[in-house]
């Protein structure tokens, strides 16, 4: 409490004298409890309603240099604290009071919301699962929790948060607008509308970017139901002003409707965008995996094609949206088991997000990618000692027992059939070195191209083929987020034999 100085009980008194003397009110309620306390606790809530928050916070001060041991009091004057910002006295006066009774669910709320407002996520997410659990009917720590959440994009815990909100104080629009964009993100577009119609109606107006989605929501949900001309007719006419360009609605309802399993819709919409441009790789391999064709591996003409037009955007969508974390992942894995290294190769570097990680095991690192796209934003990054345009096995099998470190993060997943590549890669290497890669995972014995156009590999296929190596570690993890769920994938660490 070094942060907060009480008056002393003298001064107190005093004041209380004066206000007996100046407020009869003030003085009945002293006479009626017995105590000055209570009523100047009473009169600092009237200060607070008002508005007057310095005044109520000396007010709760005095009270508590009679009642030192009063947890709501402590909590009284936390809440005027934060309003007054005041941070870390408010951060104290809650602590104390939580001291003093650790099972008021009221003060954990009190404590969510002062260290929400101060950024400490990991306090905050705390405290409102304190508060849930001792109070389950809650609606503002079912919130507050969602919309942590939803900024720590997990989106499926939050959505059920917000929803409990809802269910309890459905008279609450921002919880309705935040409904709205948890259930656009999880593909529910029927929720959203409504979701987003029912805050409209709580007089909570929707801003231009919340309407343009609200309009997607309403287009893709009667795509979902198998009219997909219907919609894209009717789009201009729901979104008014807001209206976006036609083809970008089309480009996003097939990427959008494909990652969340809609894939009749889906196809339907491939086959009109395939047919506007019949020789487009990107378009006509997509197609191939949302109609669910078997392939061994993704044409090097689409991954090239693909990765050129995402380079500009792609840090951004897969660091800050897909949560991709996959070369921090797999560093720390490669560096448990060794972090000396001669001769790095970062196999399908991309923009180079692994090169910052990778230069801490080793001076000397290449990067190969298909992609000129890629590759220009992996020379913006920098750190490598050379990069490479080349498919991935083609380098391998015409750089034969250089590597003692090959690295592979996401850059699997574009190979079905992972026999030639793992052939090419141990050609590579040489004896001892380590082979660091990540896979999507499906169950069963083989591999699948999903959807999205990645291949998900099983587990007991990749020990199968991985014959010239020994397979040191693995890790199981999400290694992105898909239709605002987590995918679920395998960091593996292999010795080369």
């Amino acid at each position: 409490m070094t942060n907060i100085h009480l008056p002393d009980v003298n001064v107190t008194m005093a004041l209380v004298t004066s206000l007996q003397a100046s407020l009869p009110d003030f003085s009945r309620i002293v006479d009626q409890l017995g105590h000055p306390s209570p009523a100047l606790r009473k009169l600092g809530l009237v200060h607070w309603e008002n508005g007057r928050f310095e005044t109520a916070a000396r007010t709760f001060e005095a009270a508590l240099s009679l009642t030192l041991d009063d947890p709501d009091l402590w909590r009284d004057l936390a809440s005027v604290y934060s309003a007054s910002d005041r941070d870390e006295q408010a951060l104290t006066a809650i602590r104390t009071a939580l001291e003093l009774n650790p099972h008021s669910a009221r003060s954990w709320q009190a404590l969510a919301s002062i260290a929400d407002r101060l950024d400490d996520a990991e306090t905050a997410e705390e405290a409102y699962r304190r508060t849930v659990a001792l109070d389950p009917k809650a609606p503002a720590a079912h919130l507050g929790l969602g919309l942590l959440l939803f900024r720590k994009k997990q989106y499926q815990e939050a959505l059920a948060a917000v929803r409990n909100s809802v269910a309890l104080d459905p008279v609450n629009g921002l919880a309705h607008f935040a409904l709205g964009h948890l259930c656009f993100i999880t593909c529910d577009f029927a929720g959203c509308a409504r979701a987003f119609d029912e805050a409209t109606q709580l007089t909570l107006e929707l801003d231009p970017p919340t309407r343009k989605k609200r309009a997607r929501a309403l287009t893709f949900q009667t795509m979902i139901e198998g009219r997909v001309r219907e919609a894209l007719r009717n789009y201009n006419e729901i979104a008014g002003e807001d209206c976006e360009d036609l083809d970008i609605i089309v480009r996003d309802a097939f990427s959008v409707l494909s990652a969340s399993g809609h894939l009749e819709a889906a196809a339907e919409i491939g086959r009109m965008r395939l047919a506007q441009e019949p020789d487009d790789p990107v378009r006509r391999y997509l197609l191939d995996a949302v109609l669910g064709r078997s392939m061994t591996a993704a044409p090097a003409e689409y991954i090239e094609t693909y990765f050129d037009q995402f380079a500009p955007q792609f840090d951004s969508k897969l660091l800050t949206t897909l949560r991709y974390d996959g070369p921090r992942q797999m560093t720390k894995l490669v560096a448990g088991h060794r972090t000396g290294f001669n001769h790095m190769l970062d196999l399908g570097c991309g923009t180079g997000l692994a090169s910052e990680e990778l230069l801490r095991l080793g001076p000397t690192l290449i990067g190969v990618d298909i992609s000129s796209g890629m590759l220009t934003e992996a020379e913006k990054r920098g750190g490598y000692t050379e990069l490479v345009k080349s498919e991935a096995v083609a380098y391998l099998e015409a750089t034969p027992s250089r590597f003692d470190l090959i690295f592979a993060a996401d850059s699997l997943i574009y190979f079905g059939d992972l026999g030639p590549i793992l052939r090419a890669a141990a050609d590579a290497m040489v004896q001892g070195g380590l082979f660091a890669l990540s896979i999507e995972v499906v169950a069963g014995d083989g591999f699948i191209l999903q959807p999205s156009g990645r291949f998900a590999h099983a587990p007991e296929y990749l020990k199968a083929v991985a014959s010239d190596f020994t397979i040191l570690e693995t890790l199981e993890g999400n290694i992105r987020l898909e239709a605002g769920r987590p995918v679920a994938g395998l960091y593996v660490i292999m010795e080369r034999r």
